[in-house]
């Protein structure tokens, strides 16, 4: 009798054992997932290190510029395929004017790819929102805060001859974040 209760409390805590096991194996299997899957394809091997304004036409009413952005590759393997889309947005109505959408294609291993997107501005401030997808998954988003404004001599003012107009761009502010 006494043989078969000490097996009984043996098989009960050979099963406690075994229990408690399989929970710290599958609470540890998802955190061995999750880093083997951030060695694969880790979240934030794009980045946004430069951006420049260049201005490339400019008529009395309007000023065309090229945004340009620098997107880097800091990982040791080839990017997917990176796609961007940039919105003019007029930033005191919050509206946007004009949607370019460019195919950037794979960025090898530890290095840059130049990205251009054209823009036209009138004289007013603007937001140019960007949006960078990888595999077709939102990865980078941001916005670059831009104004334009035509500059006016007082001489041209006061003999009503504007022809060939000058124009101010002004790139204020940006940010970029990582999207995970």
């Amino acid at each position: 009798m006494l043989i078969k209760i000490k097996s009984k409390k043996a098989g009960a805590f050979i099963s406690f054992i075994i229990i408690i096991l399989t929970i710290i194996l599958v609470v540890f299997s998802g955190v061995f997932q999750s880093t083997i899957a951030t060695k694969i394809y880790p979240s934030e091997h794009l980045f946004i290190d430069e951006t420049i304004l260049l201005k490339t036409n400019e008529t009395n009413k309007t000023v065309d510029i090229n945004c340009i952005l620098y997107l880097t590759n800091i990982w040791e393997k080839n990017s997917g395929k990176i796609n961007a889309a940039a919105y003019v947005i007029e930033t005191n109505n919050n509206f946007a004017i004009s949607e370019n959408e460019i195919k950037i294609g794979i960025i090898k291993e530890n290095s840059t790819t130049k990205i251009v997107l054209p823009v036209v501005l009138s004289n007013s401030s603007y937001k140019v929102k960007v949006l960078l997808f990888e595999n077709e998954k939102l990865v980078i988003k941001g916005e670059l805060l831009i104004s334009a404004y035509p500059i006016y001599s007082w001489e041209d003012i006061s003999h009503g001859r504007v022809k060939n107009q000058v124009w101010n761009v002004n790139n204020y502010d940006m940010y970029f974040e990582q999207i995970h």
